[in-house]
This record gives structure tokens, C-alpha cells and sequence, in this order.
């Protein structure tokens, strides 16, 4: 029997081939880079095997870099001619436990699989990559932000417990109530410290599968309506479970601003019939995606992206926590770009209008970009809250669509470098595993997980990478 198809927003490579080693997400931005190819690949399978490779690495004087699929696009899990340590042979669901609603994993278990696992029992994960591919070490290492993060937090506030290996190759064990002080410093950490090993995980009783929530959406013309009504919706989310807050600028031709409130709704024959008939007509386009003539690709995700911009009404909580994955293919088209930001929620609005006239000014200056859109995340974190108490943060991401002639690597650069100083004028903080400065310094100053360690990882630390 052939395996069961798994929805991919990237038909055109996978990230399990060994050509993948040699690329991290940059390949859908700039399509022609250059692949940078290690020499020596470790896969482990235990913990123990961590410890020796870290012990060899150190022995060795041997740079070394933590992938799992190579989501990250900020020269996290790359080194030409040096060394990789795969955690993909470190995928294994080591324990559910239904009294203490937790699941334990190995770093490399793949949250979407995990999702599945705890469905067949009645639970889910309250926060999940939006990726197929995103590994629990790997969103861990970096937070983890979702449509439902408004309700149960980032990622890292549902971690419990977790083992790691520290770069000399000891083993560490922490949770907020034991090594507290370690816990910080490998959650949202980027490797810096070490790699995570194992997790345990909260899980909450739901049937993702079954219950249905309705999509209460409005949209706006006017982008200060917008702002006024997203400041409140982040302030207030009433009794939304689940959230989709977008603008979209595609130039002169369209801008709009989308709000999508979902709420928990009976499921009834008609409603359950409605999320039945509109995935199955997105998840077709999801699945022809990619593998097209050219030209019909195109067109298919022109009418994807309309569906995103104005989603089913009614959908399962899966259907809506995985919807732009399953339908968009991001090897179509213009290339993409991601850059992500979080933000205190006192500065939401000057920091979305200088992030959105930062990318406007690029476009018109060297023609660099061709749609422009911002996606806005309530989140109510307590690890961000940590980072400033008596603050709440909502995400600003931008999903950018690059033209190669105008995206020079000087001009990506620049660009960086003017986000980063908006984000420290303005408070806020990288998503690390989108591009930054290298400056050490001025990372600092914009890492979350930094604020959480004033002491900087030592200089030979190496970075882990986002799944």
C-alpha cells in the first residue's frame, strides 16, 4: 500500500533528501543560492549519542551545527565543510501521560505527528508548527507562535520539562519548578547553550478533528480602521479561540486588512457539511499545487491565496490551525520571505506602521518586492511577560514576495539592519530564526532569550536550529 500523501507548502524539495543539508528556508527567497554543504552528518538516536558527539565535537576543535528540517533562514544550520548533527533519527513519542496530560518526545518527534497521535486518544497540542515538518526541539528552540497562541500561549509556555546537552557535554534536566535558571536558557535559546534532547509537553483534551469553529471575519479598506480594530481585538479577544489577522498590500491593484475572530460553534450537519465540501476543494488545490505546467501552478495560487484571504466559514480546529500549509505552495511564484517580530502590545500600533512603511520604501526604492503582507498575533505568553513585567506581545509577521533583480544581498542586509533598530526604538523583539544582524551586540538586544540570560553563551557556542 502506498504511504498516505502528507500536504507539504513546498512540493519542490524535501527537507529528509541529503541535498537538503547543503540549504535552510533562504532557498525560498532566493532560489539560486548556493548550497553550503557539510562534510560530516551525525544522526544520533539517544541522548548518549548527543553526549558523545558534543564530547567529539569539542575534542575535535570541529565547528558543528543542530538541524532538524531546516525551517530557519537566520545562518542557523548551516556550515560548508564542517559538521551536522541531524535529530531526525531522534523522533520517538516516549510517554503519554493521560493523568498528567503530557506527552514526552525526543527533540526530533515532529509536532504534527505528535497532534495525530494525541487525537486517536481524544487530546491535541495546544500549540503546533504551522509547517508539517516543524519538530518539537526545533520549535522549542526558537518559541512557537500559532493561531491559538491568543488562548494557550507560544510553544515553549506548554513545555513542562526538558533534557539537554550542553555544548561540553553534560546532561542537563530542568522544568520552571527544578533549574529554572537552565529551563530559560535552552527554551527559545537557538543552541546557544546546548541542544535540546527531550520534552514533555502539556496537552489539552480537545477533537480537533471534530469540533468546529466559525469564522467571524471582517475586512477593511482603510488601514487605520484596521489598526483600531486589531489593537482592540489583541487587547480584548473576547471568546475567539483562534485568530487570523492580515493585511495585504498587492500595490496599486488590492489592499485590505482581514480580521478573522473563530469561535467555538455546535457542530451540526449543515456546518460539519460546509468544512466538509470547502477543505475538500482547498486541500485538492493543496494537493495540485507544485506539480502543475507552470503557468497553471499560477493560477491555482492565485485562487488559493483568494481562499485564504477569505477563508471557509466553518471549519474543524485542524482544517483552521493548518489551513495556509495545506493550501499555498511557496515554490510557486514570486519567492518568498519571512521576517517576524514581537512586539509589546503598548507599541503594536507605530511598530506595524514602521515595519509596513520600512517594506513600502524598499519596494518603491529598488523594486525588491512584489506583495506585501503583515500577519498580527494576539499572544498571551507567560514567557513574554517575563521579558517585561506588566506587558503583553502580540507577533508581527511579514510575508514578503521578492523580486530577485531588486533583492540584492546588500539590500537584504540594510534592510535587516532598519527592522532591527525599529525593533529596539520601539521595544520589541525578533522571531530569531527569521533573519537578523550578526552583530552580536545589537542580537542581544533583540533576543528574547536573551533577557532571560544577561550572561552571553560563550563565544564557541554553536546555533541550534529551528525545525
Amino acid at each position: 500500500m502506498a504511504p498516505k500523501y502528507t500536504f507539504s507548502s513546498h512540493e519542490s524539495f524535501s527537507h529528509d533528501d541529503i541535498d537538503s543539508f547543503g540549504y535552510d528556508w533562504e532557498r525560498n527567497a532566493n532560489r539560486d543560492i548556493a548550497p553550503r554543504y557539510p562534510l560530516k552528518v551525525y544522526l544520533p538516536r539517544t541522548t548518549e549519542d548527543i553526549v558523545e558527539v558534543m564530547r567529539e565535537a569539542k575534542r575535535l576543535g570541529q565547528e558543528l551545527r543542530i538541524r532538524s528540517k531546516g525551517h530557519s533562514s537566520n545562518d542557523l544550520v548551516l556550515t560548508e565543510r564542517g559538521a551536522v548533527l541531524c535529530t531526525q533519527k531522534m523522533d520517538r513519542i516516549l510517554d503519554f501521560n493521560e493523568e498528567e496530560r503530557s506527552i514526552t518526545v525526543q527533540a526530533g518527534a515532529i509536532t504534527a505527528e505528535m497532534d495525530q497521535y494525541l487525537i486517536a486518544r481524544g487530546y491535541g497540542l495546544p500549540v503546533i508548527g504551522d509547517h508539517h515538518d516543524i519538530t518539537a526541539g526545533g520549535f522549542a528552540s526558537v518559541g512557537g507562535f500559532n493561531p491559538a497562541s491568543l488562548r494557550h500561549g507560544i510553544f515553549i509556555d506548554n513545555v513542562l520539562r526538558l533534557e539537554a546537552v550542553t555544548w561540553e557535554g553534560e546532561v542537563v534536566r530542568c522544568s520552571k519548578a527544578e533549574n529554572r535558571e537552565q529551563f530559560y536558557r535552552f527554551l527559545a535559546g537557538t543552541g546557544q547553550y546546548g541542544m535540546i534532547t527531550e520534552l514533555t509537553c502539556r496537552v489539552i483534551q480537545v477533537r480537533k478533528t471534530r469540533d468546529l469553529v466559525r469564522n467571524n471575519q471582517t475586512n477593511y479598506r482603510s488601514l487605520d480602521e484596521y489598526l483600531a480594530a486589531t489593537t482592540r481585538f489583541i487587547a480584548d479577544p473576547g471568546d475567539a479561540v483562534m485568530q487570523r489577522l492580515v493585511w495585504f498590500d498587492f500595490g496599486r491593484f488590492l489592499k485590505m486588512g482581514q480580521l478573522s475572530a473563530y469561535t467555538p460553534t455546535p457542530r451540526t450537519f449543515a456546518h460539519a457539511l460546509r468544512d466538509w465540501a470547502a477543505y475538500k476543494y482547498l486541500h485538492t488545490l493543496g494537493y495540485w499545487a507544485g506539480r502543475l505546467p507552470k503557468l497553471v501552478d499560477l493560477l491555482v495560487k492565485n485562487v488559493a491565496i483568494l481562499h485564504v484571504m477569505f477563508p471557509p466559514k466553518y471549519s474543524t480546529i485542524k482544517h483552521a490551525e493548518s489551513l495556509t500549509d495545506r493550501v499555498l505552495e511557496s515554490s510557486v511564484g514570486d519567492p518568498t520571505r519571512m521576517l517576524a517580530v514581537i512586539v509589546p502590545v503598548d507599541q503594536y500600533e507605530p511598530m506595524f506602521r514602521g515595519m509596513y512603511q520600512l517594506v513600502r520604501d524598499y519596494r518603491k526604492r529598488y523594486k525588491c518586492f512584489s506583495f506585501l503582507t503583515l500577519y498580527v498575533k494576539a499572544l498571551k505568553s507567560e514567557y513574554l511577560e517575563g521579558l517585561s513585567p506588566g506587558k503583553r506581545f502580540c507577533e508581527v509577521l511579514m510575508y514578503l514576495g521578492v523580486k530577485p533583480k531588486g533583492m540584492t544581498n546588500a539590500v537584504m542586509e540594510q534592510l535587516v539592519s532598519d527592522l532591527d533598530d525599529l525593533c529596539i526604538a520601539h521595544g520589541a523583539f525578533r522571531y530569531m530564526h527569521t533573519k537578523t544582524v550578526k552583530d552580536p551586540e545589537r542580537r542581544r538586544k533583540i533576543d528574547p532569550n536573551a533577557a532571560y540570560n544577561p550572561e552571553p553563551a560563550p563565544a564557541s557556542a554553536l546555533k541550534e536550529v529551528r525545525s
